[in-house]
Protein backbone atom coordinates (compact mmCIF):
# COMPACT_ATOMS: atom_id res chain seq x y z
CA UNK A 1 0.00 0.00 0.00
CA UNK A 2 2.50 2.85 -0.96
CA UNK A 3 2.06 5.89 -1.41
CA UNK A 4 0.14 7.08 -4.80
CA UNK A 5 -0.75 10.68 -6.04
CA UNK A 6 -3.00 10.78 -8.95
CA UNK A 7 -3.05 13.83 -10.60
CA UNK A 8 -6.18 15.23 -13.02
CA UNK A 9 -4.56 17.07 -15.52
CA UNK A 10 -6.84 20.08 -17.04
CA UNK A 11 -5.25 22.81 -19.35
CA UNK A 12 -5.78 25.18 -16.87
CA UNK A 13 -4.46 22.76 -13.80
CA UNK A 14 -4.06 19.86 -11.79
CA UNK A 15 -6.35 18.80 -9.52
CA UNK A 16 -4.26 16.10 -6.79
CA UNK A 17 -5.15 13.96 -4.51
CA UNK A 18 -2.62 11.54 -2.04
CA UNK A 19 -3.50 8.13 -1.72
CA UNK A 20 -3.11 4.37 -1.13
CA UNK A 21 -4.85 1.72 -2.81
CA UNK A 22 -5.47 -2.38 -1.99
CA UNK A 23 -7.07 -4.01 -4.96
CA UNK A 24 -9.48 -1.84 -6.48
CA UNK A 25 -9.84 0.03 -3.17
CA UNK A 26 -8.20 3.73 -1.98
CA UNK A 27 -8.02 5.40 0.38
CA UNK A 28 -7.08 9.02 0.78
CA UNK A 29 -4.58 10.89 2.48
CA UNK A 30 -5.39 14.31 1.09
CA UNK A 31 -6.21 16.69 -1.95
CA UNK A 32 -5.31 19.84 -3.35
CA UNK A 33 -5.82 21.87 -6.48
CA UNK A 34 -2.53 22.91 -8.46
CA UNK A 35 -2.86 25.95 -10.85
CA UNK A 36 -0.59 25.53 -14.20
CA UNK A 37 0.80 28.18 -16.50
CA UNK A 38 -0.81 28.83 -19.69
CA UNK A 39 0.94 27.12 -22.23
CA UNK A 40 2.04 24.44 -20.29
CA UNK A 41 -0.82 21.61 -21.66
CA UNK A 42 -2.60 21.99 -23.89
CA UNK A 43 -6.10 19.72 -24.29
CA UNK A 44 -4.33 16.65 -22.86
CA UNK A 45 -1.12 17.43 -24.52
CA UNK A 46 2.05 18.45 -22.31
CA UNK A 47 3.63 21.24 -24.04
CA UNK A 48 6.12 21.89 -21.55
CA UNK A 49 7.61 19.18 -19.42
CA UNK A 50 10.16 20.58 -17.64
CA UNK A 51 7.62 23.08 -16.43
CA UNK A 52 5.13 20.90 -15.31
CA UNK A 53 7.36 18.58 -13.84
CA UNK A 54 8.69 21.44 -12.22
CA UNK A 55 4.77 22.90 -11.31
CA UNK A 56 4.44 19.48 -9.66
CA UNK A 57 7.86 19.42 -7.63
CA UNK A 58 6.65 22.63 -5.70
CA UNK A 59 3.09 21.50 -5.15
CA UNK A 60 4.37 18.30 -3.37
CA UNK A 61 6.84 20.34 -1.47
CA UNK A 62 4.47 22.72 -0.45
CA UNK A 63 1.57 20.28 0.39
CA UNK A 64 4.42 18.21 2.85
CA UNK A 65 3.71 15.21 0.29
CA UNK A 66 5.76 12.34 0.49
CA UNK A 67 7.21 10.84 -2.83
CA UNK A 68 5.60 7.78 -4.18
CA UNK A 69 4.38 6.32 -7.74
CA UNK A 70 2.48 8.75 -9.95
CA UNK A 71 -1.34 8.39 -11.78
CA UNK A 72 -2.14 10.33 -14.27
CA UNK A 73 -5.79 11.30 -15.51
CA UNK A 74 -5.97 13.11 -19.36
CA UNK A 75 -8.96 15.11 -19.62
CA UNK A 76 -9.03 15.89 -23.32
CA UNK A 77 -10.86 15.97 -26.30
CA UNK A 78 -8.32 15.12 -28.79
CA UNK A 79 -8.98 11.62 -27.70
CA UNK A 80 -11.20 9.80 -30.86
CA UNK A 81 -13.76 7.10 -29.72
CA UNK A 82 -15.95 4.97 -31.64
CA UNK A 83 -18.34 2.69 -30.13
CA UNK A 84 -18.78 -0.58 -31.98
CA UNK A 85 -20.47 -3.96 -32.01
CA UNK A 86 -18.58 -7.63 -32.54
CA UNK A 87 -19.90 -10.79 -32.17
CA UNK A 88 -19.60 -12.15 -28.61
CA UNK A 89 -16.14 -13.08 -27.53
CA UNK A 90 -15.31 -13.90 -24.43
CA UNK A 91 -11.29 -13.95 -24.53
CA UNK A 92 -9.95 -10.13 -24.16
CA UNK A 93 -7.15 -10.73 -26.55
CA UNK A 94 -9.12 -11.82 -29.01
CA UNK A 95 -11.43 -8.99 -28.84
CA UNK A 96 -8.02 -6.73 -29.34
CA UNK A 97 -6.91 -9.07 -32.10
CA UNK A 98 -10.06 -8.17 -34.04
CA UNK A 99 -10.11 -4.72 -33.22
CA UNK A 100 -6.66 -3.99 -34.50
CA UNK A 101 -7.04 -5.94 -37.85
CA UNK A 102 -10.01 -3.35 -38.70
CA UNK A 103 -8.74 0.15 -37.17
CA UNK A 104 -8.24 1.51 -39.87
CA UNK A 105 -12.24 1.29 -40.38
CA UNK A 106 -12.99 2.64 -37.28
CA UNK A 107 -10.18 5.68 -37.22
CA UNK A 108 -9.74 6.50 -41.52
CA UNK A 109 -6.59 8.12 -40.72
CA UNK A 110 -3.35 7.72 -42.59
CA UNK A 111 -1.28 7.72 -39.26
CA UNK A 112 -2.53 5.30 -37.26
CA UNK A 113 0.89 4.47 -36.38
CA UNK A 114 1.45 7.80 -33.88
CA UNK A 115 -1.53 6.12 -32.36
CA UNK A 116 -2.42 3.48 -29.03
CA UNK A 117 -5.20 1.66 -28.87
CA UNK A 118 -7.51 0.48 -25.86
CA UNK A 119 -10.96 -0.40 -25.42
CA UNK A 120 -13.62 -1.51 -23.30
CA UNK A 121 -16.55 -3.71 -23.30
CA UNK A 122 -19.86 -1.82 -22.60
CA UNK A 123 -22.89 -4.57 -22.98
CA UNK A 124 -23.46 -7.66 -23.90
CA UNK A 125 -26.84 -8.73 -25.93
CA UNK A 126 -28.84 -10.70 -28.15
CA UNK A 127 -30.59 -9.78 -31.39
CA UNK A 128 -31.99 -12.15 -34.10
CA UNK A 129 -28.34 -12.44 -35.24
CA UNK A 130 -27.08 -13.76 -31.68
CA UNK A 131 -24.72 -12.53 -28.95
CA UNK A 132 -23.27 -9.68 -29.54
CA UNK A 133 -21.04 -6.96 -27.38
CA UNK A 134 -20.59 -3.45 -27.52
CA UNK A 135 -16.94 -2.49 -26.97
CA UNK A 136 -15.79 1.23 -26.97
CA UNK A 137 -12.40 1.88 -28.83
CA UNK A 138 -10.14 4.51 -28.42
CA UNK A 139 -7.33 6.12 -29.81
CA UNK A 140 -4.44 7.99 -27.89
CA UNK A 141 -1.50 9.73 -29.39
CA UNK A 142 1.56 8.34 -28.58
CA UNK A 143 2.94 11.85 -28.26
CA UNK A 144 0.44 12.37 -25.53
CA UNK A 145 1.16 9.46 -23.71
CA UNK A 146 4.93 10.18 -23.60
CA UNK A 147 4.43 13.39 -22.05
CA UNK A 148 2.86 12.15 -18.72
CA UNK A 149 5.73 9.36 -18.51
CA UNK A 150 8.61 12.03 -19.54
CA UNK A 151 7.22 14.53 -16.35
CA UNK A 152 7.21 10.94 -14.24
CA UNK A 153 11.29 10.77 -15.34
CA UNK A 154 11.96 14.65 -14.58
CA UNK A 155 10.46 14.16 -10.90
CA UNK A 156 12.27 10.52 -10.55
CA UNK A 157 8.90 9.58 -9.77
CA UNK A 158 7.84 5.43 -11.18
CA UNK A 159 4.39 5.38 -13.14
CA UNK A 160 1.66 3.66 -11.15
CA UNK A 161 -0.61 4.17 -14.74
CA UNK A 162 -2.20 6.96 -17.45
CA UNK A 163 -5.60 7.36 -17.67
CA UNK A 164 -8.36 8.52 -19.28
CA UNK A 165 -10.71 10.75 -17.45
CA UNK A 166 -13.88 9.12 -19.20
CA UNK A 167 -12.46 5.60 -18.14
CA UNK A 168 -11.99 7.18 -15.00
CA UNK A 169 -15.63 7.95 -14.43
CA UNK A 170 -16.71 4.59 -15.96
CA UNK A 171 -15.00 2.82 -13.78
CA UNK A 172 -15.81 4.51 -10.18
CA UNK A 173 -19.66 4.01 -11.57
CA UNK A 174 -19.14 0.56 -11.85
CA UNK A 175 -18.28 0.11 -8.63
CA UNK A 176 -21.43 1.81 -7.36
CA UNK A 177 -23.96 0.47 -9.70
CA UNK A 178 -24.81 -3.38 -9.86
CA UNK A 179 -28.86 -3.79 -10.56
CA UNK A 180 -31.56 -1.99 -12.42
CA UNK A 181 -31.44 0.56 -15.22
CA UNK A 182 -30.03 3.64 -13.47
CA UNK A 183 -29.86 7.18 -15.04
CA UNK A 184 -26.30 8.53 -13.34
CA UNK A 185 -25.34 12.04 -13.61
CA UNK A 186 -21.39 12.21 -12.79
CA UNK A 187 -21.05 16.14 -12.37
CA UNK A 188 -17.99 18.15 -12.61
CA UNK A 189 -17.72 21.27 -12.24
CA UNK A 190 -17.92 22.41 -16.40
CA UNK A 191 -19.32 19.16 -17.46
CA UNK A 192 -21.54 16.34 -17.00
CA UNK A 193 -21.52 12.54 -17.74
CA UNK A 194 -24.95 10.66 -18.54
CA UNK A 195 -24.52 7.33 -18.30
CA UNK A 196 -27.80 4.38 -18.62
CA UNK A 197 -26.56 1.91 -16.92
CA UNK A 198 -27.95 -1.88 -16.40
CA UNK A 199 -26.15 -3.36 -13.72
CA UNK A 200 -22.60 -3.68 -15.27
CA UNK A 201 -23.14 -2.48 -18.33
CA UNK A 202 -22.82 0.90 -20.03
CA UNK A 203 -25.97 0.90 -22.35
CA UNK A 204 -25.72 4.64 -23.64
CA UNK A 205 -23.56 7.72 -22.32
CA UNK A 206 -23.12 11.02 -23.64
CA UNK A 207 -21.40 14.24 -22.10
CA UNK A 208 -23.26 17.75 -21.58
CA UNK A 209 -21.30 21.02 -20.95
CA UNK A 210 -23.22 22.02 -17.98
CA UNK A 211 -21.34 21.43 -14.28
CA UNK A 212 -22.02 22.66 -11.22
CA UNK A 213 -19.76 26.03 -11.71
CA UNK A 214 -22.15 26.81 -14.75
CA UNK A 215 -25.21 26.87 -12.98
CA UNK A 216 -23.30 29.03 -10.25
CA UNK A 217 -21.88 31.27 -12.91
CA UNK A 218 -25.86 31.61 -14.31
CA UNK A 219 -27.36 32.61 -10.56
CA UNK A 220 -24.46 34.73 -10.20
CA UNK A 221 -25.44 36.45 -13.47
CA UNK A 222 -28.62 36.25 -12.62
CA UNK A 223 -28.55 37.75 -9.07
CA UNK A 224 -25.58 40.28 -10.00
CA UNK A 225 -23.51 38.82 -7.49
CA UNK A 226 -20.21 37.15 -7.51
CA UNK A 227 -19.60 33.61 -8.40
CA UNK A 228 -18.85 33.16 -4.57
CA UNK A 229 -21.72 34.74 -3.14
CA UNK A 230 -23.53 32.32 -5.64
CA UNK A 231 -22.15 29.22 -4.20
CA UNK A 232 -22.82 29.99 -0.88
CA UNK A 233 -26.35 30.74 -1.61
CA UNK A 234 -27.06 27.70 -3.43
CA UNK A 235 -25.31 25.57 -0.81
CA UNK A 236 -26.68 27.28 2.23
CA UNK A 237 -29.69 25.04 3.06
CA UNK A 238 -31.27 28.42 5.16
CA UNK A 239 -31.12 30.58 2.12
CA UNK A 240 -32.96 28.36 -0.66
CA UNK A 241 -36.35 29.37 -0.49
CA UNK A 242 -35.72 33.02 0.49
CA UNK A 243 -32.64 34.07 -1.40
CA UNK A 244 -34.53 31.66 -4.40
CA UNK A 245 -37.45 30.23 -4.92
CA UNK A 246 -38.52 27.09 -6.50
CA UNK A 247 -39.23 28.70 -9.28
CA UNK A 248 -36.28 30.71 -10.03
CA UNK A 249 -34.16 27.29 -9.21
CA UNK A 250 -36.43 25.36 -12.01
CA UNK A 251 -35.63 28.30 -14.61
CA UNK A 252 -31.71 28.09 -13.41
CA UNK A 253 -31.46 24.49 -14.25
CA UNK A 254 -34.48 24.43 -17.16
CA UNK A 255 -31.39 24.02 -19.73
CA UNK A 256 -29.50 21.27 -17.70
CA UNK A 257 -32.42 19.24 -17.46
CA UNK A 258 -33.55 19.49 -20.52
CA UNK A 259 -30.02 18.36 -22.19
CA UNK A 260 -30.66 15.13 -19.23
CA UNK A 261 -33.99 14.09 -20.74
CA UNK A 262 -33.03 14.54 -24.42
CA UNK A 263 -30.16 12.35 -23.40
CA UNK A 264 -32.67 9.77 -21.89
CA UNK A 265 -35.76 10.08 -24.67
CA UNK A 266 -32.88 9.33 -27.46
CA UNK A 267 -32.27 6.38 -25.31
CA UNK A 268 -34.76 4.84 -24.78
CA UNK A 269 -36.03 5.77 -28.52
CA UNK A 270 -33.81 3.40 -29.37
CA UNK A 271 -34.45 0.96 -27.29
CA UNK A 272 -37.53 0.51 -26.50
CA UNK A 273 -38.15 -1.97 -24.31
CA UNK A 274 -35.86 0.08 -21.71
CA UNK A 275 -37.41 1.88 -18.26
CA UNK A 276 -34.99 4.01 -16.44
CA UNK A 277 -35.80 3.71 -12.42
CA UNK A 278 -34.16 6.21 -10.98
CA UNK A 279 -31.58 8.54 -11.47
CA UNK A 280 -28.46 8.93 -9.50
CA UNK A 281 -26.72 11.92 -8.98
CA UNK A 282 -22.71 12.04 -7.93
CA UNK A 283 -20.00 14.61 -7.90
CA UNK A 284 -20.09 18.26 -7.73
CA UNK A 285 -23.94 18.69 -8.30
CA UNK A 286 -24.50 17.17 -4.41
CA UNK A 287 -22.68 20.29 -3.00
CA UNK A 288 -25.95 22.38 -4.42
CA UNK A 289 -28.47 22.08 -2.10
CA UNK A 290 -32.04 21.27 -3.37
CA UNK A 291 -30.49 20.50 -6.86
CA UNK A 292 -31.64 16.80 -6.80
CA UNK A 293 -34.99 17.38 -5.50
CA UNK A 294 -35.96 20.51 -8.01
CA UNK A 295 -34.40 18.22 -11.09
CA UNK A 296 -36.35 14.91 -10.32
CA UNK A 297 -39.58 17.21 -10.76
CA UNK A 298 -38.19 18.74 -14.01
CA UNK A 299 -37.26 15.17 -15.19
CA UNK A 300 -40.13 13.30 -13.51
CA UNK A 301 -37.97 10.72 -11.47
CA UNK A 302 -36.42 10.61 -8.48
CA UNK A 303 -32.96 11.95 -8.25
CA UNK A 304 -30.65 10.45 -5.43
CA UNK A 305 -27.57 12.70 -4.56
CA UNK A 306 -24.54 9.78 -3.76
CA UNK A 307 -22.53 11.07 -0.22
CA UNK A 308 -20.80 7.95 -0.34
CA UNK A 309 -18.83 6.21 -2.78
CA UNK A 310 -17.90 2.45 -2.79
CA UNK A 311 -14.49 1.56 -2.77
CA UNK A 312 -13.47 4.90 -1.33
CA UNK A 313 -12.34 5.29 2.21
CA UNK A 314 -10.93 8.46 3.46
CA UNK A 315 -7.36 7.92 6.12
CA UNK A 316 -8.42 7.40 9.58
CA UNK A 317 -5.99 9.95 10.76
CA UNK A 318 -7.59 12.24 8.33
CA UNK A 319 -5.55 15.27 8.99
CA UNK A 320 -6.63 17.13 6.06
CA UNK A 321 -10.51 17.10 7.62
CA UNK A 322 -11.61 15.30 4.27
CA UNK A 323 -15.14 14.24 3.65
CA UNK A 324 -17.15 13.30 0.57
CA UNK A 325 -18.72 16.69 0.39
CA UNK A 326 -14.99 17.96 0.12
CA UNK A 327 -14.28 15.01 -2.41
CA UNK A 328 -16.30 15.56 -5.16
CA UNK A 329 -14.48 17.75 -7.04
CA UNK A 330 -11.50 14.57 -7.02
CA UNK A 331 -13.68 11.61 -8.74
CA UNK A 332 -11.84 11.32 -11.82
CA UNK A 333 -8.36 11.19 -9.47
CA UNK A 334 -10.13 7.90 -7.31
CA UNK A 335 -11.96 6.36 -10.50
CA UNK A 336 -8.84 6.06 -12.44
CA UNK A 337 -7.05 3.69 -9.85
CA UNK A 338 -10.08 1.41 -9.64
CA UNK A 339 -9.39 -0.04 -13.15
CA UNK A 340 -7.10 1.91 -15.21
CA UNK A 341 -7.00 1.41 -19.41
CA UNK A 342 -3.21 1.63 -18.23
CA UNK A 343 -1.71 4.00 -21.32
CA UNK A 344 1.69 3.54 -22.09
CA UNK A 345 3.80 3.54 -25.93
CA UNK A 346 4.63 -0.01 -26.78
CA UNK A 347 8.47 -0.19 -27.18
CA UNK A 348 9.66 -1.32 -30.70
CA UNK A 349 11.24 -4.59 -30.89
CA UNK A 350 14.75 -3.56 -31.84
CA UNK A 351 16.26 -5.67 -34.65
CA UNK A 352 18.10 -8.88 -33.18
CA UNK A 353 20.11 -9.25 -36.28
CA UNK A 354 23.92 -9.34 -36.83
CA UNK A 355 25.19 -7.06 -39.23
CA UNK A 356 29.36 -8.06 -39.21
CA UNK A 357 28.67 -9.45 -42.39
CA UNK A 358 27.08 -6.51 -43.75
CA UNK A 359 30.14 -4.41 -42.55
CA UNK A 360 33.10 -6.85 -43.58
CA UNK A 361 30.80 -7.02 -47.37
CA UNK A 362 31.11 -3.03 -47.20
CA UNK A 363 34.62 -2.93 -46.51
CA UNK A 364 35.43 -5.45 -49.85
CA UNK A 365 33.13 -3.51 -51.86
CA UNK A 366 34.95 -0.37 -50.47
CA UNK A 367 38.78 -1.89 -51.41
CA UNK A 368 37.20 -3.30 -54.74
CA UNK A 369 35.32 -0.43 -56.27
CA UNK A 370 36.87 2.77 -54.69
CA UNK A 371 35.85 4.58 -57.31
CA UNK A 372 32.32 3.86 -56.84
CA UNK A 373 32.69 5.34 -53.69
CA UNK A 374 32.20 9.35 -54.21
CA UNK A 375 28.84 7.92 -55.96
CA UNK A 376 27.42 6.31 -52.81
CA UNK A 377 28.26 9.21 -50.65
CA UNK A 378 26.76 11.56 -53.19
CA UNK A 379 23.34 9.08 -53.34
CA UNK A 380 23.43 9.09 -49.63
CA UNK A 381 23.85 12.61 -49.03
CA UNK A 382 20.65 13.06 -51.84
CA UNK A 383 18.64 10.87 -49.61
CA UNK A 384 19.41 12.52 -46.62
CA UNK A 385 18.26 15.88 -47.93
CA UNK A 386 15.17 14.29 -49.16
CA UNK A 387 14.40 12.54 -45.82
CA UNK A 388 14.98 15.57 -43.94
CA UNK A 389 12.62 17.25 -46.42
CA UNK A 390 9.99 14.81 -45.85
CA UNK A 391 10.26 14.74 -42.46
CA UNK A 392 9.19 18.95 -42.23
CA UNK A 393 6.50 18.06 -44.15
CA UNK A 394 5.29 15.62 -41.98
CA UNK A 395 5.95 17.79 -38.92
CA UNK A 396 3.81 20.68 -40.97
CA UNK A 397 1.03 18.19 -41.15
CA UNK A 398 0.99 17.35 -37.67
CA UNK A 399 -1.09 20.81 -37.18
CA UNK A 400 -3.77 19.09 -39.23
CA UNK A 401 -4.49 15.77 -37.15
CA UNK A 402 -6.24 18.12 -34.15
CA UNK A 403 -8.24 19.47 -36.96
CA UNK A 404 -9.67 15.92 -37.99
CA UNK A 405 -9.94 14.69 -34.43
CA UNK A 406 -11.97 18.18 -33.64
CA UNK A 407 -14.31 17.16 -36.91
CA UNK A 408 -14.52 13.64 -35.35
CA UNK A 409 -16.19 15.19 -32.73
CA UNK A 410 -18.38 17.79 -34.13
CA UNK A 411 -19.68 15.13 -36.42
CA UNK A 412 -20.21 13.19 -33.46
CA UNK A 413 -22.21 16.13 -32.01
CA UNK A 414 -23.98 17.18 -35.77
CA UNK A 415 -25.24 13.40 -35.54
CA UNK A 416 -27.16 13.64 -32.14
CA UNK A 417 -28.27 17.17 -32.59
CA UNK A 418 -29.83 16.16 -35.48
CA UNK A 419 -31.34 12.95 -34.01
CA UNK A 420 -32.38 15.53 -31.55
CA UNK A 421 -34.33 18.06 -33.88
CA UNK A 422 -35.67 14.77 -35.78
CA UNK A 423 -37.20 13.80 -32.80
CA UNK A 424 -39.35 17.60 -32.71
CA UNK A 425 -40.62 17.48 -35.95
CA UNK A 426 -43.96 16.19 -37.00
CA UNK A 427 -45.83 16.47 -40.16
CA UNK A 428 -48.50 18.65 -38.33
CA UNK A 429 -46.06 21.15 -38.96
CA UNK A 430 -47.23 21.78 -42.31
CA UNK A 431 -50.74 23.69 -41.23
CA UNK A 432 -49.49 27.19 -41.60
CA UNK A 433 -47.88 26.41 -44.76
CA UNK A 434 -51.73 25.03 -45.82
CA UNK A 435 -54.03 27.60 -44.45
CA UNK A 436 -51.71 30.39 -46.73
CA UNK A 437 -52.28 28.21 -49.59
CA UNK A 438 -55.78 27.58 -49.07
CA UNK A 439 -56.70 31.08 -49.10
CA UNK A 440 -55.15 31.27 -52.69
CA UNK A 441 -56.37 28.34 -53.81
CA UNK A 442 -59.86 27.28 -52.51
CA UNK A 443 -62.97 28.44 -54.41
CA UNK A 444 -64.77 31.63 -52.98
CA UNK A 445 -67.81 29.26 -53.76
CA UNK A 446 -66.64 26.95 -50.84
CA UNK A 447 -66.87 27.34 -47.18
CA UNK A 448 -65.13 24.92 -44.09
CA UNK A 449 -67.34 24.36 -41.32
CA UNK A 450 -65.28 21.73 -39.51
CA UNK A 451 -61.46 21.04 -39.33
CA UNK A 452 -59.38 18.69 -37.71
CA UNK A 453 -55.96 18.02 -37.90
CA UNK A 454 -53.88 15.00 -35.74
CA UNK A 455 -50.79 13.94 -36.79
CA UNK A 456 -50.60 15.78 -40.68
CA UNK A 457 -54.04 14.33 -41.41
CA UNK A 458 -56.78 16.80 -42.17
CA UNK A 459 -60.74 15.81 -42.16
CA UNK A 460 -62.90 18.76 -43.33
CA UNK A 461 -66.99 19.38 -43.43
CA UNK A 462 -67.42 21.91 -46.54
CA UNK A 463 -69.92 23.43 -48.39
CA UNK A 464 -70.12 24.69 -52.09
CA UNK A 465 -72.52 25.84 -54.52
CA UNK A 466 -72.33 22.44 -57.06
CA UNK A 467 -70.05 19.72 -57.43
CA UNK A 468 -67.86 21.45 -60.13
CA UNK A 469 -66.54 23.46 -57.35
CA UNK A 470 -66.29 20.38 -54.84
CA UNK A 471 -64.19 18.96 -58.13
CA UNK A 472 -62.41 22.14 -58.87
CA UNK A 473 -61.35 22.19 -55.14
CA UNK A 474 -59.99 18.79 -54.80
CA UNK A 475 -57.88 19.52 -58.05
CA UNK A 476 -56.06 22.38 -56.63
CA UNK A 477 -55.58 20.88 -53.20
CA UNK A 478 -53.59 17.85 -55.21
CA UNK A 479 -51.13 20.30 -56.86
CA UNK A 480 -49.65 20.78 -53.67
CA UNK A 481 -46.49 19.16 -53.27
CA UNK A 482 -46.62 18.23 -49.49
CA UNK A 483 -50.67 17.04 -50.07
CA UNK A 484 -51.42 13.36 -50.89
CA UNK A 485 -53.92 11.12 -50.37
CA UNK A 486 -56.83 13.05 -51.12
CA UNK A 487 -60.77 11.84 -50.62
CA UNK A 488 -63.92 12.88 -50.88
CA UNK A 489 -66.69 11.35 -49.10
CA UNK A 490 -70.53 12.19 -48.60
CA UNK A 491 -71.65 14.50 -50.94
CA UNK A 492 -75.11 15.27 -50.71
CA UNK A 493 -77.29 18.19 -52.70
CA UNK A 494 -80.17 20.44 -51.42
CA UNK A 495 -82.18 22.21 -53.90
CA UNK A 496 -83.75 25.96 -52.86
CA UNK A 497 -86.71 26.89 -54.36
CA UNK A 498 -84.88 28.88 -56.80
CA UNK A 499 -82.91 25.84 -57.78
CA UNK A 500 -79.96 26.59 -56.80
CA UNK A 501 -77.89 23.47 -55.34
CA UNK A 502 -75.83 23.62 -51.91
CA UNK A 503 -73.44 20.45 -52.08
CA UNK A 504 -72.38 19.57 -48.22
CA UNK A 505 -69.48 17.05 -48.61
CA UNK A 506 -66.56 15.64 -46.65
CA UNK A 507 -62.78 15.69 -47.33
CA UNK A 508 -59.91 14.26 -45.88
CA UNK A 509 -55.76 14.41 -47.29
CA UNK A 510 -52.57 13.81 -45.53
CA UNK A 511 -49.70 16.73 -45.20
CA UNK A 512 -45.77 16.04 -45.01
CA UNK A 513 -43.98 18.56 -43.73
CA UNK A 514 -41.26 20.06 -46.09
CA UNK A 515 -38.55 22.35 -44.64
CA UNK A 516 -37.85 25.53 -47.10
CA UNK A 517 -34.34 25.44 -48.70
CA UNK A 518 -31.71 27.85 -47.01
CA UNK A 519 -31.34 30.96 -49.76
CA UNK A 520 -28.02 31.23 -51.61
CA UNK A 521 -25.66 33.35 -50.63
CA UNK A 522 -24.27 36.74 -52.77
CA UNK A 523 -22.19 33.87 -54.97
CA UNK A 524 -25.28 31.91 -55.81
CA UNK A 525 -24.16 28.79 -54.08
CA UNK A 526 -26.68 27.13 -51.55
CA UNK A 527 -25.64 27.37 -48.05
CA UNK A 528 -27.67 24.30 -46.90
CA UNK A 529 -31.03 22.81 -47.42
CA UNK A 530 -32.78 20.53 -44.74
CA UNK A 531 -34.10 17.25 -46.92
CA UNK A 532 -37.22 15.39 -44.96
CA UNK A 533 -36.72 11.33 -45.21
CA UNK A 534 -39.68 10.16 -47.25
CA UNK A 535 -41.87 12.41 -49.69
CA UNK A 536 -45.30 12.80 -50.76
CA UNK A 537 -46.59 10.23 -52.16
Amino acid sequence: MGNILSVCVESEGMRVVEMSKSGSNVTVKNTFDVPLPSGVVDDGLIIDVEEMAKVLHTAFTNNNVKKGKLAFIISSKKIANKEIVLPHIKNAQKIEEVILANIDEYFPMNNLGDYEFRHTVLDTFENAEGKHISVLVMAFQKQMIEGYHQVAAELKMPVETVDYYSNAIYQLLLKQLNQGTILALQMDREVTYVSIMRGKSQLFKRSIPYGRDTIVRNFAEYKRISEAEAFAILSDPDKIGKEITEDEYNELIRDFSASVTRVAEFHTSRNPGTVIELARLYGTGISLIGFADVLGKELGIEVIPVKELNGLKIHKKNLAGLNYEKMVDYLPNVGGLMGSLDLRVAEEKKSSGNYMVFYILMAVSALAVISFSAFLIYVNSTLQEEKEKLEKDIASLQVHEAAYLDYLASQEDYDLIKKYYDGTVNNSEALYRLILDLEEIMPKTVGINTFTLVDGGIAMTCVSEGKEYVASYVIELKKLPYVYNVRVQNISDVYDEFGGVTSTFNISFNMIHMPETEPENTDGIVIGTLVEEGGAQ
